[in-house]
């Protein structure tokens, strides 16, 4: 269904449709804050999102790191709560609260039994309305987000897979670390955060998703209070802001990185850029991905571990955002076997470009990733996540129904095609070990 970035009294901004016994009910408030609701029966919880299309990539010179800076902000005090009340107030009800940036938005969210849903409503969007980005609070925490992105240097893995991502966009502002470095988080002001706030947290950019034991009226309503208490618009008949555009991205550059670091495990990725997020290829690119590397009889995980006992660890990625995704294949393994474990990681995945898969790896794959995905929408924080990604992401929800159909109708066939167009594009590998790598 269709989400279209219409002002609350266009009719057409109020969606509803019904899908397994649940009904999901999306409007648009004045102001131009879209609220989206599935109200899941026999369920006690609800799971509460708030969106904003805001992440690393929206960050401007001299605001770098600014994003996932305020994000830590928001739970350290607003005009009328301190960051002990916000904290208290989800305890003492046995609900859980917390937030993620990522490269493309940010998202603040809690679960909390149904009666609670007015208090944790209005906590979160007065955190979103009304943080003062105290100047003592933002000293401290600067510590700790510094903490954090050296806990991140400490582990291989993440080392890799933000390097491997650099490489994948490089040139784009999708190249750029999520939580910033340790210059930028040193060096971004508080007035460069508050700019970055203020420019980029306003109505027609928000969204709030809620699944579970929800009233879809209640909600706009408890919505609406809440930003009007928080200083909003919450009278102009604007629309708001559709999903970013697709944007130029650099053409793809082959390329090798390596980072030397004391380590008793070497990491490696190879892959190339890949599919963008609105691609309608993307079913046939989860399966191609599974079959190389989920679960215990993909590819990868037979030639690499039960076949030559190479790695404990070893599966197949794909990450993707609006104008294009990245593609890999992932294993730790000892340094001296890095290049063993590359060569077999191409040959898989050269075999598959070639000779295509077999129809029973595509009904292997085909069940496992129908099943996964239909259990996992048996979560309502899965399904509140489904509701908000739609939103800020794509402007449209595809029924659940559909989505299994689609996944249905991959082909030997198409994923032979993805893989050996793939496979001709330049190659990206990152690896991290504790000795250098010769040119």
């Amino acid at each position: 269904m269709d989400l279209p970035a219409l002002p609350a009294n266009d009719p057409a901004a109020f969606v509803q449709l019904d899908e397994d016994g649940s009904t999901i009910t999306r409007s648009v408030l004045p102001g131009g804050v879209r609220v989206i609701s599935q109200q899941v029966p026999a369920t006690r919880s609800v799971a509460i999102g708030l969106w904003l299309p805001v992440g690393s990539r929206d960050e401007t010179d001299g605001h770098y790191g600014s994003t996932h800076f305020l994000e830590h902000l928001l739970f350290k005090g607003t005009k009328t709560r301190t960051a002990l009340q916000i904290a208290s107030a989800f305890d003492q009800v046995g609900g859980q609260t917390n937030a993620a940036t990522s490269k493309d938005y940010t998202n603040y969210h809690a679960r909390v039994l149904a009666e609670d849903l007015p208090m944790a409503i209005e906590i979160l969007i007065d955190q979103v309305t009304s943080s003062i980005l105290d100047a003592d609070q933002m000293k401290l925490e600067r510590g700790v987000i510094l903490e954090e992105l050296a806990a991140a240097e400490d582990d291989p893995t993440d080392i890799l897979f933000e390097r491997y991502s650099a490489i994948a966009y490089a040139g784009s502002p999708l190249a750029r670390p999520v939580g910033g470095t340790k210059d930028t988080v040193n060096a971004v002001t508080r007035e460069a955060i508050w700019e970055h706030y203020q420019r980029t947290y306003q109505s027609p950019n928000l969204i709030v998703s809620v699944a579970g034991a929800v009233e879809h009226e209640q909600l706009v309503k408890l919505v609406g209070e809440a930003l009007a208490k928080g200083g909003w618009d919450t009278t102009s008949l604007v629309a708001p802001n559709p999903p970013r555009p697709v944007g130029a991205i650099p053409d793809l550059v082959a390329a090798r990185d390596h980072f030397t670091k004391t380590v008793e495990q070497a990491q490696i990725a190879v892959g190339t850029r890949s599919l963008a997020l609105a691609d309608e290829r993307k079913p046939t690119m989860m399966v191609l991905a599974s079959i190389l590397g989920s679960g215990m009889s993909s590819r990868l995980f037979q030639e690499i571990r039960e076949k030559r006992g190479l790695a404990y660890t070893t599966f197949a990625f794909d990450h993707s955002y609006t104008e294009a995704g990245s593609f890999g294949m992932y294993a730790g393994t000892k340094a001296e076997n890095l290049g063993s474990v590359e060569t077999l990681m191409l040959q898989e995945w050269e075999k598959l470009a070639t000779e295509g898969p077999t129809q029973e790896e595509i009904d292997r794959i085909v069940g496992q990733s129908r099943g996964a995905l239909a259990l996992g929408m048996e979560d309502n924080y899965a399904r509140m996540y489904r509701l908000g990604r739609s939103e800020v992401s794509l402007g449209h929800l595809e029924r659940l129904s559909d989505q299994l159909e689609r996944i249905s109708q991959v082909t030997v066939d198409g994923v032979k095609d993805l893989a050996a167009e793939l496979y001709a594009r330049p190659r990206l590998v990152a690896t991290v070990s504790s000795q250098p790598i010769a040119d």
